[in-house]
């Protein structure tokens, strides 16, 4: 077995990528990662037991050569026979409306046709063809950024419905196997403009980077395993420190001195999510020190009583924010920086329901509506948090979870008819629960967005 088709197979065994029966929309620009992606996924279909494969191919008409990409997909999806869907969408205007950049826009139009699709065709998965040199280039950029460990992780192979099966190949092995197997595909010239930072980062500073470390993809590898798993420990041990630093909206300077620099900024920014580097450290100098006030803008003060740093009431990370969430789609909530999901699903495993993760949730509506609302917190909001019967104050409810009240107001709300279905990530409604894991059912998840997908 050829060394390309190994690691592909390796990182689809080790981030259990596909299940057995799987059926997958895979995203096809015709360039040479996502058809060697399709080949592989072709070529092992059987030893996989894929049930099925669509490819989906979005136009942005950005390109003069537009048009001959979307031609040859044609062409290859028929050499494969497998079933292609070609969406046209004119990525420019929708910047302009979104006022987003064209790399924005046009990430924004692919995923969410490929959700569409994936709906439509009753898929289990959405394939990209994401690479170990996409990687590199990812935590690159964040580093130019002076990112955290966070970004620094770059991206996941595997994201909510979201598999990357060339995780653990090189752009060069992709070349190689395409040459070695007469796979075609198409260049997209604009891959060439180093104005474009990520471009400026793979012609220019990978090259060089190289020569020092030959290895280079191996150890984007080695820091995403390192990385993710550290970040997974200081997620949990944040979450304890906050539960003992922090309490009735005050933070104990006492105990805050009592940590380390590290602990004090990941509380802190855990604390305050909509605020910079910069701030946090504003914010943390101010805690120790013999100052007594704070102001850094008219959204946050914070006063020094006894031993306790006060947050002021009339802090408010976000200001009011409501969006729609097409079904099947996603919506960008600017504010939080939260991506929140919908898709559809025909059925789930009781045990995949069981073992979910706090950031999706499933809910039974029959029928399914076209849309949904995301919002924040109003006035005199309630709802009834799962287990209960009766609807409590959204205030009181965020009070009993000891949710800091600079978070609240940032908070997503999901919301159908007026009703609260989902505080994101926090608790779900007692509405519309899963009473038939064989019928149809609502998925809703919320994306980490620092990470390139």
């Amino acid at each position: 077995m050829d060394k390309v088709e190994q690691k592909f197979l390796k990182a689809v065994r080790d981030f259990n990528l596909i299940p057995e029966g799987s059926k997958i929309v895979v995203g096809f620009s015709g360039g040479v990662d996502s058809t060697v992606l399709t080949f592989l996924l072709k070529e092992f279909q059987n030893f996989l037991s894929i049930k099925g494969i669509t490819l989906v191919h979005v136009n942005h008409q950005l390109r003069a050569t537009a048009l001959r990409d979307e031609n040859f997909c044609i062409q290859w999806a028929k050499k494969l026979s497998l079933p292609i869907v070609v969406k046209r969408v004119n990525v420019s205007l929708l910047a302009k409306e979104k006022k987003l950049s064209l790399e924005e826009a046009g990430r924004l139009a692919r995923y969410r046709i490929f959700e569409e699709i994936r709906t439509q065709t009753k898929s289990d998965l959405i394939a990209t063809a994401h690479h170990a040199d996409d990687l590199i280039e990812t935590q690159l950029l964040f580093y130019t950024r002076g990112s955290g460990l966070e970004g620094l992780e770059g991206f996941s192979p595997k994201e909510g419905l979201i598999i990357r099966p060339l995780f653990y190949l090189t752009k060069e092995e992709l070349y190689q196997y395409a040459r070695k197997k007469n796979i075609p595909f198409v260049e997209d010239e604009t891959n060439l403009d180093t104005k474009i930072a990520r471009n400026l980062i793979r012609h220019k500073v990978v090259p060089q980077l190289k020569q020092i470390n030959p290895s280079l993809e191996d150890s984007a590898i080695r820091l995403y395993r390192i990385l993710s798993e550290e970040n997974l420990f200081w997620e949990k041990h944040i979450n304890e420190l906050l539960k003992k630093v922090v309490q009735n909206n005050a933070i104990s300077v006492s105990l805050f001195k009592e940590l380390t620099v590290a602990e004090q900024r990941r509380l802190l920014k855990k604390l305050f999510p909509s605020l910079g580097f910069n701030l946090l450290e504003q914010v943390r100098e101010f805690v120790l020190s013999n100052k007594p006030f704070l102001e850094l803008d008219k959204h946050l003060t914070l006063q020094r009583k006894a031993n306790n740093i006060l947050i002021g009431e009339e802090f408010k990370t976000c200001p009011p924010y409501s969006y729609q969430l097409p079904i099947p789609g996603e919506v960008f909530i600017k504010e939080t920086n939260t991506l929140i999901r919908a898709s559809v699903v025909e059925k789930i495993d009781p045990q995949e329901l069981k073992n979910k993760s706090p950031s999706v949730e499933y809910f039974q509506l029959e029928p399914i509506p076209e849309f949904l609302i995301i919002r924040n917190r109003r006035e005199g909001d309630k709802f009834i948090p799962f287990g209960r019967k009766k609807p409590v104050k959204l205030k009181e409810f965020f009070i009993k979870q000891k949710i800091p009240l600079q978070e609240r107001n940032c908070i997503p709300l999901v919301v159908y008819e007026n009703q609260i279905l989902w505080v994101v990530g926090i608790r779900r409604s007692a509405l519309f629960g899963v009473l038939d894991t064989n019928k149809k059912l609502l998925r809703l998840e919320k994306l980490n967005t620092t990470n390139d997908g």
